[in-house]
């Protein structure tokens, strides 16, 4: 019975901590799409976040970007110029189904316009 009692208490000591823990500040992130030159055919892209953290799918973007404080936007200028075939998120389609998934984590996704 004393074991089950620390126990509680302990588990209440570490729950009100959590509760205090400062929350991250929204960021405001820029996401680019850059070439593999050298990956050979069919040409490779990656979405470079900050210019410093590359994601090959949609799939590694998305999961780092459930870890984005709420509140946070992303802006993506993705360009014009295209060398070969396009990457993931190059139809309307995708992109509707992209901005949906943000909204749906609390994220603003900006496009920037292509000229």
């Amino acid at each position: 019975m004393k074991q089950l009692l620390i126990a509680v208490i302990l588990s209440g000591l570490l729950l009100s901590g959590r509760a205090q823990e400062p929350q991250r500040p929204p960021e405001h992130l820029t996401m680019t799409l850059a070439w593999i030159a050298d990956a050979g055919e069919p040409n490779q892209y990656v979405f470079v976040v900050n210019g410093v953290v590359a994601y090959k799918t949609v799939a590694g973007l998305k999961r780092y970007l459930k870890n984005v404080p709420k509140g946070s936007t992303l802006t993506w200028d993705h360009g014009c110029c295209r060398i070969g075939s396009g990457p993931e998120l190059s139809t309307p389609e995708e992109l509707k189904k992209f901005e949906e998934f943000c909204e749906s984590i609390g994220l603003k996704f900006v496009l920037v316009p292509s000229g």
